[in-house]
């Protein structure tokens, strides 16, 4: 009885993960089409967590450009930054607190290591952002050229394209899992990485965020529309699914508690999160 009371006298708070590409972000890179839930979110002091395989210095300028003071998850979950006291006393965070980086996984070279290795064993047809002159991967990305080296200074995984058959690449990912690292189809990449995820990183950051306030009961919101997102749409209590170009959206196992977009990227980010804020004021 005593427990169903505490329970019952619990606050509750929300905690939004989301993508970037192809959910935050339009096929441009902007987020304009969701700016009115941003600022909602902001005004109302919700930890919204970037969550994406994007790099950490492209990371920083976006949550910048948002003008968000929360922790990031970058590479699809290969680390994460952490504003420094953040979790001691959030309030005194300002937009220039610096930012602690936390990895998960081997560093960045040592995956490099790995891919040269089987790439010279089995020849393998993948060429990644490291292979890649910045003026490439901005071909490849549709990024400006500074852009693009921001997007090659990785610290813990490696996007890049694949240019074989089907076939061989399942012999490419087979390599890779016996070599410790995993292959994640992303919007527009195949990202070989360590054996973490989106989902491990949030749950991490949930775990913190429980622990430094227990007298609060979390709802956790996340938002995707990559293989490369599951996981944490798998984990979290409302998983937004956002539409793809193509008008499709990505299966998930789950049923209960999925909503999905009308639209694709942030004008169907704002429609979701937007109606899931108007639902907190309605309860």
């Amino acid at each position: 009885m005593a427990i169903a009371r505490r329970f019952a006298a619990m606050k509750t708070a929300t905690l939004i993960f989301t993508d970037l590409d192809g959910t935050l972000l339009d096929e441009g890179y902007r987020f304009d089409a969701a700016s009115s839930a941003l600022a909602t979110i902001r005004e109302r002091g919700i930890p919204l967590i970037l969550t994406s395989s994007k790099t950490f210095a492209e990371m920083v300028l976006l949550r910048r450009a948002m003008d968000l003071i929360h922790p990031i998850i970058f590479e699809n979950g290969a680390g994460v930054a952490l504003p420094e006291g953040y979790f001691r006393n959030a309030a005194g965070v300002t937009s220039g607190t610096p930012l602690q980086v936390e990895h998960f996984g081997p560093a960045y070279s040592e995956i490099r290591s790995t891919l040269e290795r089987l790439r010279s064993r089995h020849g393998f047809p993948f060429r990644g952002f490291g292979d890649m002159s910045a003026k490439e991967v901005a071909a490849h990305t549709g990024l400006d050229e500074m852009a693009a080296q921001r997007a090659r200074q990785r610290q813990g995984s490696e996007p890049g394209i694949w240019e074989g058959s089907e076939a061989i690449r399942r012999d490419f990912i087979a390599e890779l899992n016996r070599a410790g690292l995993r292959a994640v189809s992303g919007g527009r990449f195949l990202h070989i990485m360590p054996k973490v995820d989106k989902g491990e990183a949030m749950r991490e950051l949930v775990g913190r965020f429980t622990a430094a306030h227990p007298d609060i009961r979390y709802r956790v919101i996340a938002a995707g529309d990559s293989p490369n997102d599951a996981d944490m749409l798998q984990l979290a209590d409302v998983a937004v699914v956002i539409r793809r170009p193509d008008s499709s959206w990505m299966p998930l196992k789950r049923r209960e508690g999925v909503i999905k977009s009308p639209e694709p990227g942030p004008a169907g980010w704002q429609r979701c999160i937007g109606a899931l804020l108007e639902d907190e004021d309605n309860p």
